[in-house]
């Protein structure tokens, strides 16, 4: 019994490790192979969003409340975008040839994050192989109050660790690195796009993290349950970072605790992405922003604004 337990054992371990090189394989071919179909495109959402911001600084009345209309021409690839039947910005455009589709409703998105990429089931079936693992321990190691306490500890864990790294690592203002830089680039994106980590940086993070957990829980069990929790944490951060950048629809009246939760969340990621990226870090678990300070009444934030463009315009004035 205790061979075919190894036997099993290793073929897990050398299923994964197939999967994670072939995975390391297209990410690679990804990052390596120049694609002509990329250039500078101007994001719809993002574009109404700054001439919003233009609009509100402007002192002009007729701009104030004017439709914003955004027209391409396919002869000669610009776009141009007018206000009040007014040019205000022409931009050359190189479209792709074809759009990325976003799914819209909740079977899609279910369809697209676990069977479209290969990162979250490689997460599901590692997180699967740890707890396979754990209960076949049980008869010898019996869950305690201490081992739940370091699996709900884990998860705690994962919370500040996702606001500080979205905060302090991402959006660094004291130095720039890849990390920075291609956080960058999703922001660059329209909003709604698919948000999907690669599957090297899915597996490798959650077993880098199991490493490092092993070292500080000696003892196979807690070290297990840690992980558990852990991952579990950081799969449902991948879906919440997913599920609001697609354009499914939730009702705002729903009763539900989990749909109140999603539109929570993407009420607070959309203030960061198309309000001030200042502000609102906080992602999985909103309420860290309300622990540090880092979720202002919107009407605040668009007054600093204000005042700060005021004071720019004083000072190029002078």
């Amino acid at each position: 019994m205790m061979q075919i337990k190894k036997i099993i054992s290793r073929v897990v371990v050398l299923a994964v490790s197939c999967l994670v090189m072939i995975s390391l394989n297209v990410a690679i071919e990804a990052f390596t192979t120049p694609s002509n179909n990329l250039g500078i495109r101007l994001a719809h959402s993002s574009t109404i969003h700054r001439l919003r911001l233009f609009q509100q600084h402007s002192s002009s009345p007729s701009l104030l409340q004017s439709p914003i209309v955004i027209t391409e021409h396919e002869d000669d690839n610009i776009q141009s975008i007018q206000i009040d039947g007014r040019v205000i910005m022409e931009q050359k455009v190189i479209s792709e040839e074809k759009e990325e589709e976003v799914p819209s409703t909740w079977k899609q998105a279910l369809h697209r994050f676990f069977l479209g990429d290969i990162g979250p089931p490689l997460v599901v079936l590692s997180i699967s192989g740890f707890i396979y693992t754990r209960i076949q321990l049980l008869s010898s190691v019996p869950f305690t109050i201490t081992e739940f306490a370091i699996f709900i500890s884990a998860i705690i864990l994962w919370s500040f660790q996702e606001y500080f790294l979205h905060r302090v690592a991402l959006h660094s203002q004291n130095f720039n690195w890849i990390g920075k830089s291609i956080h960058q680039t999703h922001h660059d994106k329209d909003y709604f796009h698919i948000s999907i980590d690669p599957p090297v940086l899915l597996v490798g993070w959650l077993f880098a993290a199991h490493l490092i957990i092993k070292t500080i829980l000696p003892s196979w069990h807690l070290c297990l349950s840690a992980t558990i929790g852990y991952a579990l944490a950081g799969l449902v951060y991948e879906w919440s970072n997913y599920i609001v950048h697609t354009k499914v629809k939730a009702s705002q009246s729903s009763s539900s605790i989990l749909v109140k939760l999603f539109l929570q969340m993407r009420n607070n990621h959309m203030r960061h992405h198309l309000v001030d990226d200042r502000y609102w870090y906080a992602f999985s678990v909103p309420a860290m922003d309300d622990l540090f300070d880092t979720n202002p009444d919107v009407r605040d934030v668009r007054k600093k604004e204000n005042a700060r463009v005021e004071e720019i315009d004083e000072e190029d004035f002078h």
